[in-house]
């Protein structure tokens, strides 16, 4: 069972949204899955108005996808989408890197350090959807550091898809990962910029593949039925 703990200074449709956005994010809804207002505004115990403006808000994000006459389903890419995803990525973060580098080099550092080290300490507990979350800090570090608006915004535009394609893909090749973050630490100790903003590249770009990968294996085993599955049961807590 999904706990839906929100936090009551906010607005109800916030909590709704905020919550369906961490349960795609996180995994707990699945790429591709039917999204029933009716069912949602259930299992959270409020009425469809908060559930369908935050539908309409996570529609806005790239998270989820309307069709007419079908209804709504969490967003499921092609592969060319994250061929075109993964290359707009790969940009963004390599420019927000070489900003962080001359403008917050330290700070930078410090975050994704930190980042870096709670991500190993959540795959060593097992906990790949914290571990999930540390690598999308790590990540965040650069436009948190960036200092320029436009590219924060930019950027903002497909984050929410690279977070959730990234809590897909859980623990597969997450040693991997781990590894070219410390990689990436050690060249900025190093003041070695190009070899940093190398193996990020390298680093983004190897994703296309593991995403396609999943996501062709995701059809294979849903030929001929439904990929879509039932909704999880959420309890809305005010306490």
């Amino acid at each position: 069972m999904l706990n839906l703990d929100l936090d009551r200074s906010k607005s109800l449709k916030a909590k709704v949204t905020e919550r369906l956005r961490r349960a795609i994010l996180d995994a707990e809804l699945e790429l591709g899955q039917a999204l029933s207002e009716d069912k949602l505004a259930t299992a959270l115990g409020v009425s469809r108005t908060p559930v369908r403006d935050a539908l309409t808000t996570l529609q806005r994000q790239g998270l989820v996808e309307v069709h007419p006459q079908r209804g709504s389903f969490v967003f499921f890419p092609s592969e060319a989408d994250i061929a075109e995803l993964c290359e707009f990525r790969e940009m963004m973060e390599t420019r927000a890197f070489a900003l962080c580098y001359a403008r917050r080099r330290d700070a930078t550092l410090s975050e994704m350090k930190r980042a870096s080290e709670d991500m190993e300490t959540a795959v060593h507990k097992g906990d790949y959807v914290d571990a999930s979350r540390f690598d999308e800090r790590f990540h965040n570090a650069l436009f948190d550091n960036c200092e320029n608006k436009y590219l924060v915004e930019s950027y903002k535009l497909v984050s929410g898809q690279v977070d959730a394609l990234r809590g897909y893909l859980g623990e597969t090749d997450i040693d991997r990962a781990m590894n070219e973050h410390r990689c990436i630490i050690e060249a900025v100790v190093n003041d070695d910029l190009g070899r940093a903003k190398k193996t990020l590249s390298e680093h983004i770009l190897k994703l296309e593949a593991l995403y396609v990968s999943a996501i062709r294996a995701r059809n294979r085993s849903n030929s001929g039925q439904s990929h879509r599955q039932p909704l999880a049961a959420m309890a809305l807590s005010n306490d």
